[in-house]
């Protein structure tokens, strides 16, 4: 959960899994590892499997940017 809405970004990954709800939980998994990190959404990118039978998803994903977060050391 995002502690200040106003300042934030988005971004994007991708995953491979069997259906959307298990893409949902790898997106979930992503967004955990991340600090102050929410999937905003999950979307479908092929329609035919994979030769493993997996799919390919988008995960869209919000966090909350640190403005001290500057990357100068």
């Amino acid at each position: 959960m995002l502690t200040d809405p106003e300042s934030y970004e988005e971004w994007e990954d991708v995953v491979w899994a069997k259906n959307e709800a298990t893409a949902w939980a790898a997106c979930q998994e992503i967004a955990e590892e991340a600090l102050l990190t929410e999937v905003i959404n999950v979307t479908q990118v092929i329609k035919k499997p994979s030769k493993n039978g997996t799919y390919k998803f988008v995960c869209w994903f919000r966090s909350e940017v640190n403005p001290d977060d500057s990357g100068n050391s």
